[in-house]
């Protein structure tokens, strides 16, 4: 999915062609317009390769900056400028994600946001154009990389994998407001280390291996039974007098 046809101004909503697509159109090579912003004096785009797409940078070719550095990519001098052109690999995205410090997952707080479960990381631009044409891409918070380790193992991906999908689709799209990551259906510790390695910032615990589904036919001393002796109390570190405490039962 390739977006090419959105205005965007400021986060998301630039005019007609911003000065940052201007200087893409010229020193780029098929770019992707809307991908075009430019942050601590670097201009950054993202260029069609095929079925794919690339990182281009350019910095004036005066020796002020050498932000681009971090991109291990092809160099050269075009226009007073110097470009260079990188493939998506991990250490690239991870770079990627430090000159565009919005493409970086952050924790969302309170704030009002949403996931989008995209199962084969190619959806986010679609998923950018439904924010902005809804009208929400300022009062609702995506969390374009979210997937489960089950998902990730069904479709051979890698939480790594879906933080940097998710961070392509966001940088092609040319979305400039933060992002959050959302590790999924969490139930293991080894699992949540993965994750946390790879940049997610919301965890879902799932404690489905717990849940007693016969509870809710349950009752009196059967109940009181279920509860007491059917859960790993030590492993959880908590008893259940704690529990009836804390919820004030």
């Amino acid at each position: 999915m390739k977006p090419t046809d959105h205005a965007t101004d400021n986060a998301d909503q630039r005019g007609p062609e911003s000065s940052s697509q201007t200087m893409a159109s010229k020193l780029g090579e098929r770019p992707v317009m809307e991908s075009a912003r430019t942050h601590g004096g670097l201009l950054l785009w993202a260029e069609s390769v095929g079925e794919g797409f690339r990182i281009a940078a350019a910095e004036p070719d005066d020796g002020t900056s050498g932000a681009a550095r971090s991109l291990d990519g092809a160099r050269s001098v075009a226009q007073g400028w110097r470009v260079t052109r990188a493939e998506p690999t991990p250490a690239n995205l991870a770079a990627l994600r430090e000159l565009l410090p919005n493409l970086r997952p952050v924790p969302l707080g309170l704030a009002t946001s949403g996931g989008f479960g995209d199962r084969l990381g190619l959806a986010t631009p679609g998923h950018v154009d439904a924010m902005r044409a809804s009208g929400v891409a300022g009062s609702i918070a995506p969390i374009f990389a979210q997937q489960s380790m089950r998902e990730n193992a069904r479709t051979g991906r890698t939480p790594l994998a879906v933080v940097d999908d998710a961070t392509v689709g966001a940088f092609v799209a040319g979305w400039e407001r933060p992002v959050g990551a959302d590790a999924d259906h969490l139930k293991v510790e080894a699992d949540i280390d993965l994750c946390l390695d790879a940049g997610y910032t919301f965890f879902t615990i799932d404690p489905g291996d717990h849940v007693n589904a016969a509870a809710d036919q349950l009752s009196g001393n059967a109940l009181e039974e279920a509860f007491v002796g059917g859960l790993p109390w030590e492993e959880l570190d908590s008893s259940p007098a704690d529990v009836r405490s804390s919820s004030g039962s």
